[in-house]
This record gives structure tokens, sequence and C-alpha cells, in this order.
């Protein structure tokens, strides 16, 4: 059975246009390819990905605003940040010396674990757009038809 004579197939919309006047007939077929909810779809989990990445990105830049601050790790705030981002970077402990002076600590791994994660983020986002968006499709034919 082709898409096209199956019920439960719902992205495709064709409709006909007639437009009679007398002496004239127009005819237009339109053929629209519905893919809105698979579209949207696409469209949230990529937002959900750039949002969850972002708050990743912010407390790592705050993380490296702190250190380079020399914030009291003591305090509630630089706490909280430190032992989140912890876990982010991990992968990157001990990947690069770590240059401190007089308690301002410049963490180059951080700077590192930065970007790539930037870079995972938007790697992501073009991967699940590469595979599961669908553009829309609208076809249009016109016919027209004069009786002498």
């Amino acid at each position: 059975m082709s898409e096209l004579n199956n019920p439960q197939h719902v992205d495709r919309i064709e409709e006909v246009r007639v437009h009679n006047q007398p002496g004239y007939q127009q005819k237009t077929k339109i053929v629209e390819n519905q893919n809105s909810n698979r579209r949207l779809a696409v469209s949230k989990v990529t937002q959900l990905i750039w949002w969850l990445f972002g708050i990743l990105e912010a407390l790592l830049g705050l993380r490296i605003l702190l250190k380079l601050m020399a914030a009291n790790p003591g305090s509630p705030v630089a706490n909280l940040v430190y032992k989140v981002t912890d876990l982010f970077l991990w992968p990157f402990a001990g990947l690069t010396i770590v240059p401190e002076a007089q308690g301002i600590i410049l963490e180059i791994p951080t700077i590192i674990a930065f970007f790539v994660y930037a870079l995972i983020a938007w790697a992501l986002v073009r991967l699940i757009w590469i595979i599961f968006y669908q553009p829309s499709s609208r076809s249009v034919q016109t016919v027209e038809r004069e009786d002498y």
C-alpha cells in the first residue's frame, strides 16, 4: 500500500481548489507535507540541550571568575559552584598545569572544558537536526481551462 492511499498517514495533506466562472475553470492542487509535530519536537529537544549546556557553561565561567578573584572556597556560593562543576571537570583533571599566585588561580583545564563542552553541545544539536529533522514541502499545480 502506498503512502498516499494509507489512511493512517497524516503527514501529507492534499487539497484541490476549483474556481468556476462562465467559460473558464481553474483547478489548483496543493500537496503539503506536514511534519510540524516532528519539527516541533526536534526544536524542543535542541532547545533543552542548549539550555542544559548553557547552565553548565555559566557555572564553568563562574568557577573561572571565582578562582581568578581568589574567592573564599568556604563561601556557600563558591563551594556550591566548585562541587557542581567538579564532576564535569573530572575528565580534564591534570591536563595542564594550574598557575597560581597569591591565591589567584588560573584553571586552564576549566577553560579547556568550557570550550569542549560548548563544542559537544553544538555537535549534539547538529547531529539531532541531521538525523531527525524533516523539512516541510509544498507543491502547487494549477490547471486552467477555457471553454470556447
